[in-house]
């Protein structure tokens, strides 16, 4: 079984206490009907002898035990399916942790948040029901043991309509299932129309045709999802049903065929029919309970899938992991040579590439990169960090061929504020700092009177695009790491504080010895820069090699 697979892999599950609490929970709810049964046919007698304190005692200890084994049972089930649930979140982010860019854009991130989020919820929130399922399971098992003792022909009839009740859900099991996975793709679809709204908010408010085009998307998508789930949902309900009045029938038959096949007294009639009124909850449990399980199942696929995916992959791109990363705190040269990369596309598009590139780059050095949409200067940038794979040619440090298992080791000479940066509000991996260099760096940004830091974490992130980036650029130079990558990162400053940045920001980092690697369009401050690169069409190359109509540019 699929989902007691998934959560049994990553504890162990003592079966026998679950089983031996089931039991007992069962065995006591039973014994409630019985003991009432008993006492209802013989309740004369039990008052003539003055008995009723001995049945009271009886019953109420009956009670007590399954109501103690119950929750005990249900309390161990919600521990032990958060604890494993708690192991797949935490495998599942160092999974993503490790994979590759790449890997990512491929599987899509709405997938990852999806599963991480809707589906391990799903699984947890079916926990408790699972118990309710068993104990169900047990006390119609003890039940119709009691019925069987009164007449083995009650007990074959009811057996019968039982098994025919679940028969109904089987034969839909595939169909129902078939549905809930078009309903989980349609689903992640969703989620990235909402996040295309969210994330490009601005984009969509000023073009009415892209906001009715996403909005037309969205319901499509929505659609697809709604008629999903509603044929499933229809299926459950004929199901259940279905699996009611068969109930129904059964409780019908033990007054008016039972008598008929098989020779009882009135009063055995009286117990089993009063039994198999007894069994509407467990059974209404069991009934009920099934679509929540059959949507636990097929979360508990969708996060296998995607631990496939990830691992599938990971195997193919990632570099073998090394125990522990040593960090490389600083370099003379870095150089490539003849370093490659292009995009996977759909068949029938152009492919687009980057290279082969010869580059040099020496500790300390200002490079600036300038060049049009398109031409190929994010992903140079992703190749130059080793955040993309070089499918040919070689990265050398300081002599040296960078490696695929060097290459985390590699990467923690970079640091960056990329154009569609993210700005955390926690400074994570910042430890050899002082309050009074962040305090120093702050006000240098001019941003000590709006925010603070307090324990490695801003007060707040509720800022303007420009200010939010002056942040970010704050986090990496406190990283002070060797090489700094800046995307277009003056775009959207004042030009007072576009000015400090070229004139001041970065030679400072370079007094210190880091080297700057920057793409821009800032033409005003170009002069600045110890090597100018141009990338057209895929090709970098020094900036005075490029020219328009015989002139350079």
């Amino acid at each position: 079984m699929v989902l007691y697979d998934l959560i049994s892999r990553n504890i162990k599950i003592k079966k026998r206490t679950f089983v031996l609490l089931g039991c007992i929970s069962g065995l006591a709810n039973a014994l409630v009907l019985a003991l009432i049964n008993n006492v209802a046919e013989n309740i004369s007698d039990i008052h003539k002898e003055n008995h009723v304190f001995y049945y009271l005692v009886l019953f109420t200890l009956t009670v007590l035990i399954y109501g103690l084994t119950q929750q005990r049972l249900m309390t161990k089930a919600a521990r032990m399916v958060e604890k494993s649930i708690d192991h797949m979140r935490v495998e599942l982010f160092e999974s993503v942790r490790h994979t590759e860019l790449s890997t990512l854009e491929k599987i899509g991130k709405e997938r990852i948040f999806n599963t991480l989020s809707k589906e391990l919820q799903t699984i947890s929130q079916s926990a408790q029901l699972f118990v309710i399922i068993g104990q169900s399971i047990s006390l119609v098992f003890f039940t119709s043991l009691y019925i069987a003792y009164h007449s083995v022909m009650a007990f074959v009839v009811l057996s019968l309509l039982i098994m025919l009740g679940g028969s109904i859900h089987r034969l839909r099991a595939n169909e129902i299932q078939r549905n809930m996975a078009l309903a989980f793709q349609s689903e992640n679809q969703l989620i990235q129309r909402l996040s295309d709204l969210l994330d490009g908010f601005k984009e969509v408010k000023l073009s009415a045709p892209r906001a009715d085009d996403l909005e037309h998307e969205f319901a499509l998508s929505s659609g697809k999802a709604r008629r999903a789930q509603t044929v499933t949902k229809t299926l459950f309900a004929t199901d259940f049903v279905l699996s009611q009045i068969t109930f129904f029938a059964a409780t019908g038959a033990m007054v008016f065929f039972v008598p008929v096949l098989s020779d009882v007294y009135p009063e055995v009639v009286i117990k089993v029919t009063t039994a198999s009124l007894f069994l509407i909850g467990p059974i209404t449990s069991i009934v009920g309970g099934i679509p929540v399980f059959t949507t636990a199942t097929e979360a508990a696929q969708n996060v296998l899938a995607l631990e496939a995916d990830l691992k599938r992959e990971q195997a193919e791109t990632s570099p073998p992991r090394k125990a522990e990363v040593q960090p490389i705190e600083s370099f003379e040269e870095l150089r490539l040579e003849g370093a490659y990369y292009q995009h996977n596309r759909k068949p029938g598009d152009r492919p687009f590439f980057v290279g082969p590139v010869d580059l040099t780059v020496k500790r300390g050095q200002i490079t600036f990169i300038t060049g049009g949409n398109g031409s190929g200067k994010t992903t140079f940038i992703r190749m130059l960090t080793g955040l993309y794979e070089l499918q040919a040619g070689q990265i050398f440090l300081d002599g040296r061929p960078v490696h695929d298992a060097d290459r985390e080791s590699f990467r923690s000479i970079f640091t960056s504020v990329f154009a569609d940066f993210h700005l955390f509000k926690q400074l994570y991996g910042i430890r050899a700092t002082s309050q009074e260099e962040i305090d120093e760096w702050l006000a240098f940004l001019e941003m000590n009177a709006k925010v603070s830091v307090t324990d490695g974490e801003f007060s707040t992130i509720d800022l303007s695009s420009g200010q939010r980036k002056r942040l970010a650029l704050l986090s990496t130079i406190l990283e002070n790491r060797p090489i700094y990558i800046f995307d277009e990162w003056a775009a959207d400053q004042d030009p007072i504080f576009r000015r400090k940045f070229y004139e001041q920001v970065l030679p400072r980092l370079k007094a210190r010895g880091n080297t700057v690697i920057a793409i821009t369009h800032d033409d005003a401050y170009f002069h600045l820069a110890d090597v100018h690169l141009k990338m057209v069409e895929g090709q970098l190359m020094e900036h005075h090699e490029v020219e328009t109509d015989g002139v350079p540019s």
